[in-house]
């Protein structure tokens, strides 16, 4: 495993959520070479951050809203 096949590891599981690409990840995460985990962790936490961002919107925004309303 190298670094820049993890760093698009970390590309597939921050743009796109890819469970592959994020369970790559959590593999280096647990690597020996200490800037393999380091990259891996950072992804990985950049990944998290988008995913709650992407919740708060999801809660937030006018078609749920509406969707809640109708189906309610």
């Amino acid at each position: 495993m190298n670094s820049n096949y993890m760093f698009l590891c970390g590309v597939m599981w921050c743009k796109f959520g890819q469970q592959e690409a994020g369970k790559e990840l959590l593999r280096a995460a647990k690597s020996a070479d200490p800037d393999m985990s380091a990259l891996a962790w950072a992804m990985l936490a950049k990944g998290a951050r988008r995913l709650s961002d992407l919740e708060r919107q999801a809660r937030t925004s006018p078609r749920t809203i509406l969707e809640a309303s109708l189906c309610g």
